[in-house]
């Protein structure tokens, strides 16, 4: 099984028409700016009870770091190869799953700390097999197969959107902090969110 640090350095020596990279300081933190948007909108969903959506803004923020990530280097490289939208790892789910809940963020001990290290454990395996990939639909999507119906809401509870929500933040915290001014200030304006989440998720 192909690692996700694999995948990102694969990504890293292409591009697409679709995605040419992020060229220069003012692109790479709009990009980051965006990110923190999402994490935050994905705390205002859990905070209203809205868990399953909270749940897919949470794996979106996943998406959407893997691109920076792995990505933004693309706009330096002359030797890059030049790839389709359906060749480009930065346009498959599964892959950016792979890049962003990457274990190696566990080397750190808050998110081990805030939801047990066995269950950070289960959680990044099954972004990494890419068993909990499925979770991206089903957290949005209603759907009605032989199995019966499947309603989001039903199955996506407050302890799981706490969970995503606490990776998003520390994972994206970990790549970006430091990398300029602007993102430094941004991420440290996210640890309060991440106290309160981890907070609610102890007294759940």
């Amino acid at each position: 099984m192909k690692k996700g640090y694999h995948i990102a350095h694969e990504a890293s020596q292409v591009d697409s028409e679709e995605y040419t990279g992020l060229h220069g300081r003012d692109e790479f933190n709009a990009a980051v700016t965006h990110v923190v948007e999402l994490i935050r909108a994905s705390y205002a969903l859990f905070k209203q009870g809205f868990y399953a959506p909270s749940v897919f803004v949470s794996i979106t923020v996943f998406e959407e770091m893997a691109k920076i990530k792995a990505g933004h280097t693309r706009s330096r490289l002359n030797t890059k190869a030049r790839v389709k939208r359906g060749k480009d790892p930065l346009f498959n789910h599964g892959k950016k799953h792979k890049i962003s809940v990457d274990p190696l963020y566990l080397i750190g001990d808050r998110i081990a700390n805030s939801i047990g290290h066995d269950r950070a454990v289960e959680i990044f395996k099954g972004y990494e097999t890419g068993e909990y990939s499925e979770f991206r639909e089903k957290s949005l999507y209603f759907s009605r197969g032989s199995s019966g119906l499947h309603i989001p809401a039903e199955h996506f509870d407050k302890k799981l959107s706490a969970e995503h929500l606490l990776i998003a933040i520390e994972i994206c915290a970990d790549e970006f902090w430091g990398m300029t001014g602007e993102t430094s200030i941004l991420f440290d304006s996210t640890n309060s969110l991440y106290t309160e989440v981890e907070r609610e998720l102890k007294l759940s």
